[in-house]
């Protein structure tokens, strides 16, 4: 299996609009989150990572997307630092409802 990590719109705003104010560094998050993905199978994966770019500790939302043939595909869907992460919120639904959030 080929795994792949795609961002969707949203977490590129999280990160270079709110987040780093920078522009963020596909192939370094790839480079370091998509091997840890490999064995998972969950729907939403959260994952730390380190930004060197930033300085900051990051959350970042995966949602596993699809399979097509020998390739899996999973989406960034939000990014966040750390610190703000709250466990009450994503039990109240709230991380649902701001991944789902669509940037135009």
């Amino acid at each position: 299996m080929f795994d792949t990590l795609a961002f969707a719109k949203g977490a590129v705003f999280d990160y270079e609009e709110i987040v780093a104010m920078t522009e963020i560094d596909k192939g370094r998050i790839r480079k370091i989150v998509l091997p840890t993905l490999r064995e998972e199978n969950g729907a939403r994966i959260k994952r730390r990572y380190s930004d060197k770019k930033s300085g900051k500790n990051l959350l970042l939302f995966i949602d596993r997307g699809y399979d097509f043939g020998p390739m899996r595909v999973w989406v960034v869907r939000g990014i966040c630092e750390e610190s703000d992460y709250d466990e009450e919120m994503e039990k109240d639904g709230l991380i649902d409802e701001w991944l789902e959030v669509e940037i135009e």
